[in-house]
């Protein structure tokens, strides 16, 4: 059963390219599985899937008429996410951000860090299962880890490195 990957409304380059690659990671596990994006990308993030010439994933407003089943990516409120959100399964949820508003009637895989980006996650879900990432989605996720981390300079990075030197 065909399931979307998408990740927030107003996506930033996060956003759009831990849904492509999370997509891209599940279909190699021998899911299938499509990414899609819950508004047009910004133009920071057409920049990069222009660099790295990849296509930016179609746009919907709603799922339940596509599939029965979906996996959030850098994003996990209901107010974030596609709105028919409640009509259709969440399966997966990919993210570093805090959990707030979500309740599913169904166990799910949940992969949940405080780092500064939802691609590393992704990143790490490559590494687990032994996945070469190509090398076009690797500059794509290490744009994204950039962008969402500012520069390496993000407040919730510093407080996430912090936190590890302490352990």
């Amino acid at each position: 059963m065909k399931e979307l990957v998408f990740g927030h409304q107003n996506p930033d380059t996060d956003a759009i390219v831990a849904a492509k690659a999370y997509a891209y990671l599940q279909n190699q596990l021998g899911a299938d599985v499509e990414a899609v994006a819950l508004g047009t990308p910004n133009e920071e993030t057409k920049f990069a899937l222009d660099y790295f010439n990849e296509p930016a994933p179609r746009v919907i407003e709603s799922a339940k008429d596509e599939v029965e089943a979906v996996i959030l990516v850098d994003h996990n409120e209901a107010q974030q996410s596609v709105a028919d959100i409640k009509d259709v399964t969440v399966t997966h949820v990919i993210d570093h951000h805090r959990v707030a508003n979500f309740e599913t009637a169904a166990p799910l895989y949940m992969h949940l860090e405080p780092v500064g980006c939802s691609s590393t996650i992704v990143y790490k879900e490559f590494v687990a299962h032994n996945v070469e990432i190509p090398v076009n989605l690797a500059g794509l996720m290490l744009s994204a880890i950039v962008s969402d981390t500012l520069l390496f300079k993000s407040p919730t990075l510093r407080m996430t490195i912090l936190k590890s030197e302490r352990n």
